[in-house]
């Protein structure tokens, strides 16, 4: 009897002491699971959620508008989130998105602008709802960038690169007529694949009369809008020959790639590609690459890369409360709150320099 009660202290001072070290633990364990709830809680307050930023491209799929959204990328860096959306050819299609990035509180949109009529609508929501915009692709109104602070447009006068493919062409015709011409008629018909309405237009114009100013007759054979639904490169260029076209004008390096394979079809003449010239006015890799190696005569303008890290800098500038300077920005805003990013002009020998000339045979005597 003495055994089992001495057995039976024993078991009561075990379980006890069993008891107290498991509710030790128990507490430790809560103890952790607060404390590591506490840390990762103290980590959600510490991250700064992203900065959303809108991007509308017109066409996505070309290579010069991927450069850009990779360098606005890049440059932009961490804490930062571009999110791209491409618009298609339609008004109403930008005009939606648009409308649905400012309704999620988007801090800074990037709209590539090919209707100029759009812009008071855009500055009209951008004020309303304290947003920044950044403009590329056509240039909108000067009375409508004044309306605003935060507005800024980044590209290229157009001016300046219709200037430069008029030189061009101009150059190559009076160094080399016979290589531009597919019909020995002294007259230049063009055929043009652009993104928007080229026929009729300011553009339009602008190149006729820079061209009839230094004496030269020139048709616009057929005007093609690579953004158009249904859009076929190899119809487009077979509707172009059919025109009398005889030189093409691009301004999409990755179409006028299209245009270069297609024209080296077995099937068609090789006078037809030989005397075929293409003028890209974009100067990205692809175009600088064509005309190093003879498919393209010329390219000029800016690329994809250098207006993508030109609009990083600004957007950040924006975003972050401060003012576009020479020194912040890389490139001095004008009066009119446009940053002109340095085109580059590409030759080919082609048209840059004039043909040895023909030795006359001696008569034989």
């Amino acid at each position: 009897m003495k055994h089992f009660v001495i057995y039976a202290l024993a078991a009561v001072v075990i379980f006890s002491m069993l008891g107290r070290f498991a509710a030790v633990e128990t507490g430790s364990a809560a103890e952790t699971r607060a404390t590591q709830a506490m840390v990762v809680k103290a980590a959600e307050e510490d991250e700064v959620p992203e900065i959303p930023v809108g991007l509308l491209q017109v066409n996505m799929s070309s290579m010069d508008d991927m450069y850009f959204k990779n360098s606005l990328v890049e440059e932009l860096g961490e804490g930062y989130a571009v999110h791209a959306l491409s618009t298609a050819d339609t008004s109403r299609s930008q005009s939606a998105m648009f409308q649905k990035m400012v309704e999620k509180e988007y801090k800074l949109i990037v709209v590539e602008l090919f209707d100029g009529k759009l812009a008071e609508k855009y500055i009209d929501l951008a004020l309303e709802n304290e947003i920044s915009l950044i403009f590329t692709g056509e240039q909108p109104p000067a009375e409508q960038m004044a309306r605003m602070e935060n507005v800024y447009y980044v590209g290229t006068s157009e001016g300046n690169t219709l200037r430069e493919l008029a030189d061009a062409v101009i150059l190559g015709w009076k160094n080399n007529q016979r290589a531009m011409e597919l019909k020995d008629d002294d007259r230049l018909v063009y055929n043009v694949f652009a993104k928007e309405e080229y026929e009729e237009s300011e553009n339009q114009e602008t190149l006729e009369g820079y061209l009839t100013a230094a004496g030269m007759e020139v048709k616009l054979g057929r005007a093609s809008i690579t953004s158009a639904f249904g859009f076929d490169v190899k119809t487009e260029v077979d509707k172009a020959f059919y025109a009398g076209g005889e030189i093409f004008i691009c301004d999409s390096s990755s179409f006028a790639r299209q245009i270069s394979e297609y024209l080296h079809k077995e099937e068609f003449p090789t006078d037809r590609f030989e005397k075929s010239c293409i003028f890209v006015t974009v100067a990205d890799e692809t175009a600088q690459r064509m005309v190093e190696e003879g498919t393209a005569m010329f390219a000029t303008g800016i690329n994809g890369g250098d207006t993508g890290e030109a609009v990083g800098r600004l957007a950040k500038v924006l975003l972050q409360g401060g003012k576009p300077t020479a020194e912040n920005v890389g490139v001095a805003p004008d009066q009119n709150k446009c940053l002109n990013v340095t085109s580059r002009t590409m030759l080919a020998d082609r048209i840059s320099t004039p043909p040895p000339a023909e030795e006359e045979d001696e008569d034989e005597e």
